[in-house]
């Protein structure tokens, strides 16, 4: 999609939404908002942040397993 900041620019497209979405939330009527996109961006996030949590729990039990099977060792 030439010439879509979504597409182009993954620093740009995040700041400028951030903006749109300030000025909304003040009560400023506000056009030009990526819904499609920014709802993605938002579910993405969620996911990653579930994602790593469950690695970190992941490596927690494997620490506490090998803990367990080796309580002597360093």
């Amino acid at each position: 999609m030439p010439g879509d900041l979504y597409w182009d620019d993954t620093l740009a497209w995040p700041e400028q939404q951030a903006t749109r979405l300030r000025r909304l939330a003040a009560g400023e009527h506000v056009n030009g908002v990526d819904w499609a996109h920014v709802i993605e961006e938002i579910e993405d996030v969620g996911k990653a942040e579930l994602r790593a949590c469950a690695n970190l729990l992941t490596r927690a039990m494997e620490h506490l397993l090998k803990l367990a099977g080796w309580p002597n060792s360093d």
